[in-house]
């Protein structure tokens, strides 16, 4: 009896609760120190949710179907702010759970962007980039004005570059470097984005001038500037297009040990030295590039590979 009083909400508490959904996903660290009395409170209302349920149903939540929703006349608003507190938590499953459930229950679900925009990052996180996609587009048709537009934006050219539809990728990230409201991507990143798009079509000139604009950039973080200089040392490596191949091959050097500098844990950056020494035979260096990418524990069967060739 003292833990179902315990997890009964106050009616301000109740009023705070109900300014947290979806959209503050990515902008509420509840991991930080400073927000423990927020993530308390929002531990105490899932508790305190899932108790109504139980209570309406009167019966475990774990099999509750549509047909019962509609019987036991439980708000399906209840589930749409479960959803939403089980996002904040980083807890997916439920989640997606109990999203599904508001899915079920709401015939006007379409309506509530809140909602699709928290269903999407749910998928997004669990890689179904096809419903995420569907989700996201329909908050944009929905609501083209939603305060995380830009967010969507950078997820949809996320997603799509993965799926390898490069020009609607290209356009999501544009649109998300022309918004100004924030995002879960720095202008840089998404910049690095739009330049690793160029690469991965074969747009050697416009990837190598993205990435060198960028380094010329003030304020790139180190992390982002090591993994430029990684692409562009690796691009100069592999593509004939850029150079003759001994100015590439010095050119590439040069980037990957400034990116090594910047970032010297990265196995991959490592690596792909490795393979550089290897081109211009300078057998020893390769070697141990090799052996450094090993020990940063980001070996692989490519890493063994080049290993028995050096030797």
């Amino acid at each position: 009896m003292t833990t179902d009083l315990l997890d009964v909400l106050t009616q301000q508490e109740l009023e705070v609760i109900s300014q947290y959904d979806s959209r503050m996903f990515g902008f509420l660290k509840l991991q930080k120190p400073e927000e423990v009395a927020k993530k308390t409170l929002i531990i105490k209302a899932v508790s305190h949710f899932e108790k109504v349920v139980i209570a309406e149903r009167k019966e475990d939540t774990s099999v509750i179907t549509a047909k019962q929703l509609d019987k036991d006349k439980i708000d399906p608003q209840i589930f749409c702010i479960l959803g939403h507190l089980h996002l904040l938590l980083e807890d997916f499953s439920k989640a997606l759970s109990a999203y599904q459930k508001y899915f079920n229950a709401q015939q006007d679900y379409w309506q509530n962007t809140p909602f699709l925009y928290g269903l999407g990052i749910v998928y997004f996180h669990f890689n179904s980039f096809q419903w995420a996609i569907k989700a996201f587009h329909q908050v944009l048709y929905t609501e083209p004005g939603f305060i995380r537009a830009n967010e969507i934006h950078v997820r949809l050219g996320l997603m799509y570059k993965v799926l390898s539809d490069y020009e609607t990728s290209l356009k999501h990230f544009r649109l998300a470097l022309n918004d100004s409201s924030p995002s879960s991507l720095t202008k840089f990143e998404i910049r690095f984005h739009i330049g690793h798009l160029f690469e991965i079509q074969g747009k050697f000139k416009e990837a190598k001038d993205s990435y060198e604009q960028l380094l010329q950039s003030e304020g790139v973080a180190n992390t982002l500037k090591a993994n430029i200089y990684r692409q562009l040392g690796w691009m100069h490596h592999r593509e004939e297009t850029l150079g003759e191949k001994s100015q590439r091959e010095q050119f590439a050097i040069q980037c990957l040990q400034k990116s090594i500098d910047l970032e010297p844990t990265s196995g991959q950056s490592w690596y792909f030295l490795g393979r550089c020494y290897s081109g211009t035979n300078k057998v020893h260096d390769a070697f141990a590039s090799y052996r450094q990418s090993i020990e940063k524990s980001e070996s692989s069967a490519d890493t063994w590979c080049s290993i028995g060739i050096t030797n």
